[in-house]
């Protein structure tokens, strides 16, 4: 043996060297302050056990082991002996172990310690403590000799530490297996079960046979379904309802009813855990299905918050844990050598974005769509005034340029899009896209221009921005002159450019917020329009949470009405876009009538939303996801633009 200090290492090295179970103490002391001399110079820690009061020391280290259960102190005629709980663990772990040879062995009890071995060595519990708890998480070690008490009527169960609970139960069913091979015992309770379940002969039947021939199969059933615990409850109760009826109890009778109580509480702790697995299962289930709905993209926060049809969040039906472990399986699973099913990506320096494969490509057209029109008429603009001030770009006659001046656009209005686009798994995602009627976005290898991706035109833009200026700027010789006298010196220094569609748009923002400003300081204190007015105030506060941040809330309405509206024809599209506002316009200014501000939040919008999108009216409409989504938008618009009166 090594050298050690550790009196509980000595304690067992002892038992095991003499084959016992308890040391006399003096004996002991001595023991350990001879081994201290002998091993003081390999071991500078001995020291205190070389001293003269050698005995007070080890008397503090072995009360410390009484206190953890460790080792137990007794007396037998007038000698202190020492009780190492470790060497009865050892022991009754192969007493267990020689019984899964032989299950009609009965269970080692506590009735059967000697006499002269004190109680304190037993740590007493409860079936349900000790069996749910090893289950859940089984530690391993040689700590602690338990006592599973099952009451007064017949003897606890000793159980040490170190034996696996799950071994534990299966000597248990193995036990109740035997009792059930015997012929008399096998019909009478098949038909003690039977009688109580009538018109279930076979699934009885069934599941009698099942247990009889393997009872760790009939249990792993248990495990994934759940279905049988009725059964498993039935003949558990069957069995203690028999047994209890004998006045003296034989080893064997009481091996039974222990086990009988330990498969109680196992089955009880499986059916648990399957009912969770399974509510977590549907949770997950909730989950995916909500991070396909719009916007399609969500990160961590957002998927935190998610909450399933009845209002309750998801994140409590399942660990935190267990949400990061089903992300990662989402976005690493492979099959057939394809992308996984869940992607992510990274806007700028943000938290990655998860979104579904399958979303990619749409999202990507629906946001290009989105800020299409927004760019094109800010490049105009932008465009219109440089001409004005004889100012030209290189953007505008150059392609290279152009496009350096559209990817500076769509970084800064759609960082979303942007991050998609320059994604490394966007031409695997293409090359998979089966979508009908989908675009290309690559050719030859290559990933097709933002000019392509936003289907505008250098020159056309261009052409519209000339449009613009007065008649003299298309005379060359006035035009020339006029040049010469108004261009403004070029600016030597390095000017950072800035995104003018970004710059559009803050601009409109702007406005809005000045007409909400002014409608609310020219409302009076009348109580209805003091309600509206308290209604517009949370409609603005709540849109951060529908619309994104580099967003407006007209150009997502715009962008969900192309995914929803699929009318081929101008008109057409017009037409059911119409209609669905009326709808919406009609339904809301019902529920308008008893809103109040205090109930008005975006959980509220969105159980609105909910119960129109599904009516008979808008079930025609496919799209129910993104109609949804319209819909939620186009509440929040109508209470924000609320007027007065």
């Amino acid at each position: 043996m090594a050298t050690t200090s550790n009196i509980l290492t000595l304690l067992k090295y002892n038992c095991s060297k003499q084959k016992t179970n308890m040391l006399e103490y003096d004996q002991f002391a001595d023991y350990v302050h001879r081994y201290a001399q002998h091993h003081m110079e390999e071991n500078p820690d001995l020291v205190a056990y070389c001293s003269a009061d050698y005995k007070t020391v080890l008397e503090a280290e072995l009360n410390a082991l009484v206190s953890e259960k460790q080792v137990a102190i007794g007396t037998i005629r007038n000698k202190d002996y020492i009780f190492v709980v470790p060497y009865f663990i050892e022991r009754y772990n192969d007493i267990l172990t020689q019984i899964e040879t032989n299950p009609l062995v009965p269970f080692p009890n506590a009735n059967e310690l000697p006499k002269h071995v004190p109680a304190d060595i037993l740590t007493k519990v409860e079936p349900d403590e000790i069996v749910y708890k090893r289950l859940e998480k089984e530690v391993l070690d040689d700590k602690k000799l338990y006592c599973i008490v099952f009451g007064k009527n017949f003897p606890g169960l000793l159980y040490p530490s170190n034996y696996p609970m799950e071994r534990l139960v299966g000597l248990c069913l193995k036990k109740i297996q035997e009792l059930l091979h015997k012929e008399e015992s096998h019909d009478y309770f098949l038909k003690k079960l039977t009688i109580s379940n009538p018109g279930k002969e076979l699934s009885i039947k069934n599941f009698f046979t099942q247990f009889v021939q393997n009872p760790q199969a009939a249990l792993d059933v248990l495990k994934t379904s759940g279905d049988t615990f009725y059964y498993w409850s039935q003949m558990c109760y069957f069995l203690k309802q028999d047994y209890t009826k004998l006045k003296d109890f034989t080893p064997e009778d009481i091996s039974i009813l222990q086990s009988v109580a330990i498969i109680e509480v196992a089955t009880s702790f499986h059916k648990t855990k399957t009912q969770e697995r399974i509510a977590r299962e549907a949770a997950f289930e909730q989950l995916d299905i909500l991070m396909k709905n719009p916007p399609y993209y969500y990160n961590m926060a957002d998927i935190a918050k998610m909450k399933d049809k009845n209002g309750i969040p998801l994140l409590g039906q399942y660990k935190e844990e267990q949400l990061k472990e089903h992300l990662h399986e989402k976005t690493t699973l492979s099959v057939n050598n394809s992308l996984p099913e869940l992607l992510i990506f990274k806007v700028s320096n943000d938290a990655g974005y998860y979104i579904y494969k399958e979303r990619v490509i749409p999202l990507i057209l629906r946001l290009a769509n989105d800020i299409r029109v927004l760019v094109r008429e800010a490049l105009i603009k932008s465009w219109y005034h440089k001409l004005l001030e004889y100012e030209v770009l290189p953007e505008m006659n150059e392609n290279a340029a152009f496009e350096n001046c559209l990817e500076r656009e769509i970084s800064s209005v759609e960082p979303i899009l942007y991050a998609l686009l320059n994604s490394p798994f966007l031409q695997v995602v293409a090359l998979e896209d089966q979508t009908t009627g989908h675009i290309s976005l690559y050719k030859d290898g290559e990933r097709i221009p933002y000019s392509e991706v936003l289907m505008v035109s250098r020159q056309e833009i261009l052409a519209d921005a000339k449009l613009k200026l007065p008649f003299w700027y298309t005379l060359p010789v006035i035009s020339l002159i006029l040049k010469l006298i108004f261009r403004k010196p070029k600016n030597k220094g390095r000017r950072k450019k800035e995104s003018v569609a970004l710059q559009a748009q803050q601009e409109v923002k702007e406005k809005e917020k000045e007409e909400f400003r002014k409608r609310d300081e020219d409302d009076s204190v009348d109580p209805l329009k003091s309600r509206r007015r308290e209604l517009r105030k949370i409609a603005v506060d709540l849109e951060s949470q529908f619309v994104p941040e580099n967003s407006t809330l007209d150009r997502e309405l715009s962008g969900y009405m192309h995914e929803w509206n699929d009318r081929i024809g101008k008109q057409n599209y017009e037409n059911l876009g119409e209609d669905v506002n009326s709808l919406i316009r009609d339904y809301f200014r019902k529920v308008l009538r008893r809103l109040k501000a205090d109930t008005f939040n975006a959980e509220r919008i969105s159980h609105l939303a909910e119960a129109l999108v599904d009516t008979p009216s808008m079930m025609k409409i496919k799209n129910h996801p993104a109609l949804k989504r319209y819909v939620e938008l186009y509440i929040l618009k109508i209470v924000k633009n609320l007027p007065s009166n």
